[in-house]
């Protein structure tokens, strides 16, 4: 179980890297891996001498796992590459509690020059998966000097963004660690920066979020003056955006002094009319996060007690809602799930299950939902979560459905891809409904062509502009041939977004991940 309270900025990073090995392991398919004895004697065939105690220690979270014990567990188990490894790094990096060490390679096989090249060239030409970007980012990390060309970077770095932008579950989860190691690298991290802003500042981009994220990795000032200067922004999903970043950078001390003046004005302009758990989420986890002297001069300036109470809740509890309208919810989620996931052993309940589930659907601070998520992802139970939470998108409680949608959209659809784009077509609450269609843009089962046919036929009709992107999104990322007749629309900016999604689109789901 997680030691560190729901309330701390950290978590248990060990204990998470532990229990996603031990799950892996014990409810995988193959029952000989199970026992602990089988598994050491596969370990030991593969050339890892390790005992028992070993093992114990790092599937109890008694000791740091490193990545190429991770690495070793992938392959033993047969996962995809990176599967484990790019969501313990991801763990480690943000939550852990010093940085994470500079590893040496995480396999063992030697990385000839035409090998290297190889991968580069794959890497250029959009023919590289998730787990070739990572042995890229990988290999370019293991030396302070990299000699490229200023064009082979740019188009290296620039080609991984526009990736991201498009990637979905372990795709995107591995492409994201890829890019994150070469933001730290001396080399890459100039011409990184540069695609990332090109990309998110493009007048038409339809995706911000997944590849603005990336300056959350960088805590110097010139990352935050982006950020703030991106708050200002006419463009609501890029300001979006941009709050959630500074949400992270506040609470990790990134911004400070003049700053959160700044700050204070964006969160009184974002909460003080609306609902802040309705499309505003993210402004209000930066709320959240400002330091009591900034809440203080906020709390003035709202004009709603409903936003007053909630944020002030918030900040003592770090969820959004109180614990005990939720924990019957949670723990029913939680047990329903392990009992429908296969396992060679007697069930018993599963605390971290249960903590990640609420943290996932309930956590302030958008990272702590983010990575408990993604942790459940890369766990055998994530099929059966993905059940649980399409049921939860019917609660009659819009904030708790909408949390759902959102869960199943980094855990994945567990192969109810049909039953996720059926319940989206048919959600008629307006606060859900570009949740639900994102939901649709991301099932990796493809779109039937009569669903593909009333998006695109609905489109212009649509009066709220959530509503519109989400439907561009979905038929974007499905690669839908009805988005030649919306780039010749009438209407300018379908015009320009249907263009966008052309030229960019569709989805990239790994075709080494089970489902893709």
């Amino acid at each position: 179980m997680d030691p560190i309270p729901v309330t701390e900025l950290g978590v248990g990073v060990d204990q998470r890297v532990a229990w996603l090995l031990s799950t892996n392991r014990l409810l995988g398919p193959d029952p000989e891996l199970a026992r602990r004895e089988g598994f050491l004697k596969v370990l030991k065939e593969q050339g890892v001498q390790v005992d028992n105690s070993r093992v114990s220690r790092w599937e109890s979270g008694l000791q740091a796992v490193p990545g190429r014990v991770v690495a070793t567990y992938e392959r033993v188990l047969g996962l995809p590459e990176g599967a484990l490894v790019s969501v313990a790094a991801g763990l480690r990096r943000g939550f852990g509690s010093t940085p994470p060490p500079r590893e040496a390679s995480l396999r063992d096989e030697e990385l000839t020059p035409g090998s290297f090249e190889g991968m580069l060239d794959a890497a250029e030409r959009g023919d590289a998966s998730g787990a070739l970007w990572l042995r890229l980012a990988e290999q370019l990390h293991k030396f302070d000097r990299v000699f490229l060309r200023k064009e082979e970077w740019t188009r290296l770095c620039g080609q991984l963004v526009e990736e991201l932008g498009v990637a979905v579950g372990p795709a995107y989860v591995r492409r994201y660690e890829a890019a994150a190691t070469m933001l730290r690298h001396r080399a890459a991290q100039r011409p990184m920066l540069r695609a990332i802003g090109s990309f998110v500042v493009h007048p038409d981009t339809q995706v911000i979020a997944p590849v603005l994220n990336l300056l959350t990795e960088l805590p110097d000032a010139p990352a935050g003056d982006l950020v703030l200067r991106l708050l200002g922004s006419e463009d609501g999903n890029l300001r979006r955006a941009a709050a959630s970043v500074a949400a992270y950078k506040v609470a990790r001390g990134h911004l400070r002094g003049d700053a959160l003046r700044q700050l204070e004005s964006v969160v009184v302009g974002a909460l003080r009319r609306a609902d802040p758990l309705d499309g505003r989420l993210d402004f209000f986890d930066l709320a959240v996060h400002l330091p009591d002297e900034s809440w203080e001069r906020v709390s003035g300036g709202l004009r709603t007690r409903r936003a007053f109470g909630m944020v002030t809740q918030a900040r003592t509890t770090s969820e959004l809602v109180p614990h005990a309208r939720t924990v019957a919810i949670v723990a029913e989620l939680a047990a329903t799930a392990q009992a429908q996931t296969p396992t060679q052993h007697s069930r018993e309940p599963d605390p971290m299950l249960r903590r990640l589930l609420r943290e996932a659907l309930l956590h302030v601070h958008k990272p702590r939902r983010h990575h408990a998520a993604l942790v459940i992802a890369a766990s055998p139970y994530a099929p059966a979560v993905a059940e649980q939470c399409l049921r939860l998108t019917g609660h009659p409680n819009d904030l708790l459905a909408a949390r759902a949608w959102t869960v199943l959209m980094r855990v994945g659809h567990g192969g109810r891809e049909d039953k996720v784009v059926r319940r989206a077509r048919t959600e008629e609450r307006p606060t859900l409904r570009a949740r639900a269609l994102v939901n649709v843009g991301m099932a990796c089962a493809g779109l039937p062509d009569e669903d593909a046919t009333a998006l695109a036929d609905a489109v212009a009709a649509q009066q709220r502009p959530a509503d519109r992107h989400a439907t561009l999104f979905a038929l974007g990322m499905q690669g839908a041939t009805e988005l030649k007749a919306l780039a010749e629309h009438d209407q300018e900016d379908i015009r320009r977004a249907a263009s966008w999604w052309l030229e960019r689109g569709p989805a990239i789901h790994d075709a080494d991940v089970a489902g893709a």
